[in-house]
């Protein structure tokens, strides 16, 4: 959503309902939106915690190229979708869901396999220490080298 530019059309007012969450290809999330017509258009953002199902006075801009620009923040309408409609849309918002933290948790994985097999030659060092000072003293050398590592770099922004 965004505000027109100077000399922009002005909108007009609909009511749309809200649809939840849908999930690009690429696994990004969206915010899905029918208009009167029965077509669905996806959004970045709200501006709001909105109600799946629900019906909303939406401030729409219809541009020449066939793009359609939501102005402002929808409100609530008052009304919902019928339960059939409100049903479906559920179920589309529960699967995208689904799919955005199916690959959140893929890409956790494979993080913490990168970082697992970063740390296998360390535990292959640290297997024949006995005494709790011993791994003490592994634990704080490791932590030193990382934090030393750490400050050396320059951070952002720094005047270092």
């Amino acid at each position: 959503m965004s505000d027109p530019a100077p000399g922009a059309p002005e909108p007009a007012t609909e009511t749309w309902t809200y649809g939840g969450i849908r999930a690009d290809k690429d696994g990004k999330k969206w915010h899905a939106w029918t208009d009167p017509a029965g077509e669905e258009h996806w959004f970045a953002k709200t501006g709001g915690r909105m109600s799946v199902g629900s019906h909303y006075t939406a401030q729409v801009i219809r541009r020449d190229d066939g793009g359609i620009t939501l102005r402002g923040t929808p409100e609530y309408a008052g009304s919902q979708a019928g339960q059939e409609t409100r049903a479906a849309l559920w179920t589309e918002h529960t699967l995208a869901q689904t799919r955005i933290e199916a690959r959140r948790a893929e890409r956790d994985a494979a993080r913490r396999s990168a970082l697992d097999e970063a740390i296998a030659p360390l535990l292959e060092l640290a297997a024949p220490l006995r005494t709790g000072a011993q791994r003490d003293a592994l634990a704080a050398y490791v932590i030193r080298k990382l934090h030393n590592s750490w400050a050396a770099r320059k951070p952002p922004g720094s005047r270092r």
